[in-house]
């Protein structure tokens, strides 16, 4: 076999083996080692695997992602997030579908220390659907709010999943930040708007509503937003300073995720977290940061096929050949983005597609941060959309008495919403790179 028919069979081999369950990880090392092997041989196939793994584990560029995350699994277990719920209730209290909008604005002002979607979307499910279901509200609009506003937390900065586009693209991680700023504000803004149609299509149910609303007849005023803004103070305060102190220069990325952690500790321990709990996301912080760095020694070790295959190089020649223009090419993949991020989890859909996708790109000519936010936005699309967005699992785990066919419902106004999103983006690439321009 040619070294490009092996490249293809490693591919095919790759996706049969994670339609058969196998971790991303371990199948992109196994095929990747394998296809290697087959091309060069044995014995260089053993030293790339060593060298891909000794390197992945000791790049000080990848000590930001455990550190990040484990600021956001700090946070997540501080009360925070009900106490924003609370503090947008304040805000929305009076509105049309207030409660929802009050769980979408807690979602987004919680993704500022998050950075995942899942853990956003589980986190903000079960401080606010309770709220939602006890006013009433018609299950599809309280689910499927919830899911997207999940959705919010891979975005908006800091975001694992630019931060890792960055790193193995060997973009900026703070540009990629700020790239994701505005596209982030645009959906939260495009959902509240959603909401506000939607909640007088699914309005509550008038008798629960009405009770509800004599029962918070006191609502605004300068009392009231004085309290959300101490409701919302920590998350502002740490997104303050991390994202503030990296772009003052005071501090890399690296430190920057330091300082977040080390706050997100003492804060956590302000608010007398019990010691299981911090116990706990030290472990979840470890456990999720082993599967990561499992997919980036995969990813190294895959990218060998790649490169020695020429397979990408390939890819690139066929798409010119074939007539497509760069557009063409572009909707194409991320087509093949909305359908794989309905199986797959973000972050592994990240690092198993863009080395073949990313010299695509450069060679149609694509600014390489504005695709890092559109192929964000696209994957973000595909994990709310129905049957089997993972987001809609995590939503449904988190609310147990709904049906999934009910999220499934729910979510679709709001997909909807992400594909106009989408389509600005495109057609505006200023939006992404405004920011970016002044850093």
């Amino acid at each position: 076999m040619t070294p490009l028919m092996i490249g293809y069979a490693c591919i095919g081999a790759m996706f049969v083996i994670l339609i058969l369950g196998a971790p991303i990880g371990l199948a992109m090392i196994t095929v990747g080692f394998v296809g290697f092997s087959a091309i060069i041989g044995m014995t260089p196939a053993l030293a790339v695997l060593k060298t891909a793994t000794f390197e992945t584990i000791t790049n000080y560029s990848f000590t930001l992602i455990p550190l990040f995350l484990l600021m956001g699994n700090l946070i997540s277990r501080s009360g925070v997030a009900a106490d924003l719920f609370r503090g947008a209730l304040l805000l929305t209290r009076g509105w049309s579908g207030g409660l929802a909008a009050a769980g979408m604005t807690a979602s987004a002002v919680f993704s500022t220390v998050s950075g995942s979607s899942l853990a956003t979307a589980s986190t903000m499910t079960r401080v606010a659907y309770p709220e939602m279901k006890a006013h009433g509200y018609d299950p599809r609009l309280a689910t499927g709010s919830l899911a997207a506003g999940g959705t919010l937390g891979i975005l908006i900065p800091p975001s694992i999943a630019l931060m890792l586009y960055a790193l193995i693209t060997e973009q900026s991680v703070g540009t990629m930040f700020l790239a994701g700023i505005l596209p982030g504000i645009l959906a939260f803004v495009l959902y509240i708007v959603t909401i506000l149609i939607m909640s007088r299509i699914w309005s509550p149910d008038p008798e629960i509503a009405a009770q509800a609303i004599a029962s918070e007849a006191e609502a605004a005023g300068p009392a009231r937003r004085f309290e959300t803004l101490r409701l919302f103070a920590p998350a502002i305060v740490l997104f303050g300073l991390v994202m503030g102190g990296l772009y003052g220069n005071f501090f890399t990325p690296t430190e920057a995720g330091g300082v977040g952690a080390a706050l997100s500790l003492i804060f956590a321990l302000w608010r007398r977290v019990p010691r299981a709990e911090l116990v706990a996301a030290f472990v979840e912080t470890i456990v999720t940061c082993g599967s990561i760095f499992l997919i980036l020694i995969g990813a190294e070790v895959f990218g060998f096929v790649l490169s020695t295959s020429q397979l990408s190089n390939e890819l690139v020649r066929f798409l010119d050949g074939s007539g497509f223009g760069p557009w063409q090419v572009l909707l194409v993949i991320l087509i093949f983005y909305v359908i794989l991020g309905c199986f797959m989890e973000s972050l592994a859909m990240i690092l198993l597609t863009v080395p073949i996708f990313f010299p695509v790109i450069l060679a149609n000519g694509f600014d390489p941060i504005w695709f890092g936010v559109i192929a964000v936005v696209t994957v973000e699309l595909g994990m709310i959309t129905p049957p089997v967005g993972m987001n809609l699992f995590m939503v449904k785990s988190a609310s147990r008495d709904t049906k999934l066919t009910t999220i499934m419902t729910g979510v679709v106004p709001f997909v909807v919403t992400d594909v106009i999103r989408l389509g600005i983006l495109l057609a505006f690439p200023a939006i992404s790179l405004l920011l970016t321009g002044r850093l």
